[in-house]
C-alpha cells in the first residue's frame, strides 16, 4: 500500500515537472540569453525542436479485439492415459489396484500428463527435465565431499623453489620499538 502511494506520487511529480518544462522552458532560456548569463542559442534551438516533438498529435492506440474461444468436445487439460496404465486400474480385481495405478502415473513428469499448468503451484516443477543436472555417482550417499574438494587427486609434490627461504643475506625482525639483526 505504501509503495503504491510513493509510486503514484513519483509519477505525479514527473508529470508536473514535464508540464512545467513544456510551458516555461523557452521563457527561462530567453531570459538567460537576455541576461547574458551564458551562451544559450543552441539550447534554445534544441528546446524548440523538443517542444515541437512534444506538441505533435499522438494517434490513439487501437483496441485489440478479444479472441473468440471456440469450445470443443475435448476440453480436457489432461493428456490421455496410456492403455497399459489404465489396465492396471480397470483390468485388475486385486486389492491395491488404485495404489499401483497412481504410482505408475506418478512416475511421469507433469508436462507429460497435462497439456498446460492447471494451477500456479505447478510452475516450479514444470519442464524440470530440461533444467535437471545429471546425477553424480554418490556411492550410496557416502560421497566424500571433503576428499573431492580439499585434497589432491595426485601424489604430493615438493614445494616449488619460489616458496623456499631467501638464500643468504641478513634478515631482520623489526617492531615499532626495536630492530634486531640476526
Amino acid at each position: 500500500m505504501v509503495e503504491a502511494f510513493y509510486l503514484d506520487a513519483f509519477e505525479r511529480t514527473k508529470r508536473r515537472n514535464r508540464k512545467w518544462y513544456k510551458e516555461n522552458m523557452l521563457k527561462v532560456l530567453e531570459a538567460a540569453r537576455e541576461n547574458r548569463a551564458r551562451e544559450v542559442d543552441a539550447s534554445i534551438a534544441l528546446a524548440k525542436d523538443l517542444l515541437q516533438i512534444l506538441n505533435e498529435p499522438r494517434k490513439k492506440p487501437e483496441p485489440i479485439p478479444p479472441h473468440d474461444l471456440i469450445p470443443s468436445e475435448a476440453d480436457s487439460f489432461m493428456k490421455p492415459v496410456e492403455p497399459e496404465i489404465l489396465n492396471l486400474l480397470h483390468g485388475s480385481t486385486e486389492k491395491g489396484a488404485t495404489e499401483r495405478y497412481l504410482k505408475e502415473r506418478n512416475k511421469k513428469a507433469p508436462e507429460d500428463k497435462f497439456y498446460y499448468r492447471a494451477t500456479t503451484n505447478w510452475e516450479y516443477g514444470w519442464q524440470q527435465k530440461q533444467s535437471r543436472m545429471p546425477a553424480r555417482d554418490t556411492n550410496l550417499g557416502r560421497c566424500a565431499v571433503l576428499r573431492d574438494t580439499l585434497y589432491r587427486k595426485n601424489n604430493l609434490a615438493p614445494d616449488p623453489p619460489h616458496y623456499a627461504e631467501p638464500a643468504g643475506g641478513e634478515f631482520s625482525i623489526c617492531s615499532v620499538y626495536s630492530c634486531n639483526f640476526n
